[in-house]
C-alpha cells in the first residue's frame, strides 16, 4: 500500500504531465472530434438520465471538456472539473465559443471540495484509469451525488496500457487501472462506495468511425 507522500509525489507527476500535453485534441484515440463518439455518448447517457434540463451534472476530470459541451449543448446544468489548468483553459475557450454555460472549476477528482448530495448525476470520460486511488475517488463522487442519483463511467479496456503509453512506464505501472480494468472489479468498488443497481452498457458503432465503449453505471443508496 502506497503511503500518502508517495501517492502525493505520483499525483503531481501526473497532473505535470497534463499540464504540459498541449496536442490531446488531436490524438485520434481520443474521440474528441469524432462525431460518432459524440453520438455514442449523447444518446447512452440520455437514455439513463432521460433530458431534463433541470438535472445538475458534475462531469469529473473533463480535460478539454468533451462531455461538458456535449451535455451543456443538449441542455443539461453542467459544473466540470479537472486539475490541469491547461485543458481547462483550453475547455473554457470552446464552450466560450460555443456559448454553452458551463461551471468549470480546477479540482482534484480524488478530493472533491462541493457538499454532500450537490449533484443529480456524475459523469466521467476516460477517467478511471487515470487514478491513483479508484476507490477513494468514487466514494467522493458518491458523497456528492444526491441519494437515487447516478454515477456513470466508462471502464478502460484491458490490456489498454493507457498509463504506459501517457506517462511512460515508471508512472503507468504504479497506476490500479492504468492497464484497463476488469468489470466486476469496478463494479465492486461502485457497491463498496454506495451504489446500487449497478450495471454496463455497451456503447458501439460500427461503420469507418468505428467507436466501442463500455459504461457502468449505477444509483446511490
Amino acid at each position: 500500500m502506497k503511503s500518502d507522500s508517495d501517492l502525493s509525489e505520483l499525483k503531481n507527476s501526473i497532473r505535470e504531465q497534463w499540464d504540459a500535453n498541449q496536442n490531446y485534441d488531436s490524438g485520434h484515440a481520443h474521440g474528441v472530434n469524432s462525431e460518432t463518439e459524440k453520438e455514442l455518448w449523447g444518446n447512452g447517457i440520455s437514455e439513463l438520465l432521460g433530458r431534463s434540463p433541470d438535472l445538475k451534472i458534475l462531469d469529473i476530470g473533463t480535460g478539454t471538456g468533451f462531455l461538458a459541451l456535449l451535455l451543456g449543448g443538449m441542455g443539461y446544468d453542467i459544473t466540470a472539473v479537472d486539475w490541469s489548468m491547461t485543458m481547462m483553459e483550453k475547455a473554457k475557450e470552446k464552450a466560450s465559443a460555443a456559448q454553452i454555460p458551463i461551471k468549470f472549476e480546477v479540482q482534484d477528482v480524488e478530493n472533491l471540495t462541493f457538499s454532500d448530495d450537490s449533484f443529480d448525476a456524475i459523469v466521467s470520460r476516460h477517467v478511471l484509469w487515470t487514478l491513483t486511488d479508484p476507490s477513494r475517488a468514487s466514494k467522493e463522487w458518491v458523497r456528492v451525488l444526491r441519494p437515487g442519483g447516478m454515477v456513470i463511467a466508462d471502464i478502460p479496456r484491458q490490456g489498454s496500457d493507457s498509463g504506459k503509453h501517457h506517462y511512460g512506464e515508471e508512472i503507468g505501472k504504479k497506476l490500479p487501472f492504468g492497464n484497463g480494468a476488469d468489470p466486476e472489479r469496478v463494479m465492486g468498488i461502485f457497491k463498496e462506495a454506495g451504489l446500487g443497481n449497478i450495471n454496463l452498457k455497451l456503447l458501439e458503432k460500427q461503420g469507418e468511425d468505428h467507436r466501442k465503449t463500455l459504461l457502468i453505471y449505477g444509483e446511490k443508496i
